[in-house]
Parts: C-alpha cells; sequence; structure tokens
C-alpha cells in the first residue's frame, strides 16, 4: 500500500499578477495569477471561465493554521472544496501579505467570500494594486503520495510530483538549470518551482514539477538531470570564490 501523508510547507514562484476590479468588495485589492504555469503552455494567458490562483490582499500576516482555522468558519459560503493558503508577496521592495485562494467556482461568488471571511475579522488592504512578477511565497499544506522513496504524486492537484533535492539554488541559477533540462534532455515539456515541508519533524527541500500526465519516469528524468546541473553550478561557484 503506498504512503498517504499530509505536511505542512511551502511554495517560492515568480507569478505574473493582474489586479481584479470587478466582483470584489469596494475599497478593497484582489490580484491574480494571469500567467500560471507559462513555462508549460507559453506567454499567452490561457481562457478559462474559472479564476485562476486568486491572492487577497490584507492588512496583516496570517499564519497557516490561521488561515486553516478561518475556512473551516466560512463553510456557510458553500466553498468546502476551496484550498487556502497564506502567501508573503515581495512587490516594489515591500512585503505584502495575502491570502491564497485556489479552485474558486466562479468570480460571481467572489465578493461573498470576502464578506464571509470580513465577518470572521479578516482586514483587507486598501489602495494598493499589484500587477506585473511578483515573488511570492505561499504556506499551504500538502497532501501526497509516496510512490516511492523520495518522489510524491499531489493527491489535491492533479498533474503534480514532488522530488527531494538536497539543497535549494538561487532563483536565477534554478531558473538557468530548468532552461537547460528543457533545451538539452530528454525530458518531456514540464514547468518547475522549488519549495520545502515539513516531515517527520525536519525541513525537507524539494522541486514541485507540472506537467500534464506527469508520470514517475518523467520525474526521476529531471531528478537526475537537476541534481547534475546544480552541482555544476554549485563547483562554478565555489572556483569563483577562489
Amino acid at each position: 500500500m503506498k504512503a498517504l501523508l499530509k505536511a505542512c510547507g511551502s511554495i517560492s514562484k515568480v507569478e505574473m499578477l493582474s489586479p481584479l476590479k470587478s466582483h470584489i468588495l469596494a475599497n478593497t485589492c484582489v490580484a491574480e495569477a494571469s500567467l500560471p504555469y507559462a513555462h508549460y503552455y507559453g506567454q499567452l494567458p490561457l481562457k478559462n471561465a474559472q479564476p485562476n490562483s486568486i491572492f487577497l490582499l490584507v492588512k496583516k500576516f496570517y499564519f497557516l493554521e490561521e488561515i486553516l482555522a478561518l475556512s473551516l468558519s466560512v463553510e456557510k459560503c458553500l466553498l468546502d472544496k476551496i484550498n487556502f493558503a497564506s502567501a508573503i508577496l515581495d512587490f516594489n521592495g515591500k512585503q505584502i501579505p495575502a491570502v491564497r485562494i485556489k479552485f474558486f467556482p466562479d468570480y460571481d461568488q467572489l465578493q461573498s467570500l470576502q464578506s464571509c471571511l470580513q465577518k470572521e475579522g479578516m482586514e483587507f488592504l486598501t489602495g494598493t494594486d499589484i500587477s506585473g512578477n511578483v515573488h511570492a511565497r505561499i504556506h499551504k499544506l500538502f497532501v501526497l503520495e509516496e510512490v516511492e522513496p523520495g518522489f510524491y504524486f499531489d493527491q489535491q492537484e492533479t498533474n503534480k510530483g514532488y522530488f527531494l533535492h538536497h539543497h535549494r539554488i538561487p532563483v536565477q541559477e534554478f531558473e538557468t538549470v530548468l532552461t537547460t533540462i528543457r533545451n538539452n534532455s530528454s525530458c518531456k515539456l514540464f514547468d518547475a518551482v522549488q519549495g520545502k515541508f515539513i516531515l517527520d519533524g525536519v525541513v525537507k527541500e524539494f522541486v514541485r514539477v507540472f506537467a500534464e500526465g506527469i508520470n514517475l519516469d518523467l520525474m526521476k528524468c529531471i531528478q537526475e538531470q537537476f541534481t547534475k546541473l546544480a552541482e555544476v553550478h554549485k563547483n562554478k561557484k565555489m572556483s569563483a570564490a577562489f
């Protein structure tokens, strides 16, 4: 029997955000990811009637356990399948707290959700529009199936897998490694981000892979290339230091 586990952790990624101007409460600020999985689908926004990842900008940072508790309080809004997460957005040299929402049914219900959260004490940020590339740190609950030691499939989101990695590398180097793998390996098209979660009390670094029809062979292909190239970049950096 394959192991199923739940773990708290975070994803670090660059999101292209655009402000929402309709279907929201007055004097609040909401942004939406306009180019999800851009490296996979290209640089044109997907035509989707349902919202993508939505970020409700708030006045204070909420820890993940606070967000999950709030999500239970607003079940009366018929949002039992909505995925809530806590987030920090780096924008124009400032860190802006936000609540990240996925699997939202439609834009028309967004104002209702905000009202429910407001009644529970959430205060929304005003006068701040976010647009463009933003570095986002998203704190969330993962539900994973371990298919082999160090390899996992997401049980809440399709087409996503994870493999453990020993060392986190800087954002620019990470993007360089991914570009090299895409252009010079047999691994098929994919998108990937870095993150970490806590397993058995230990922080584990991972790479999350997105690809339609993802399987273990693809993840192993990417992991092998990633480990090799990350080591090359590490050695170059050490050589430059001398």
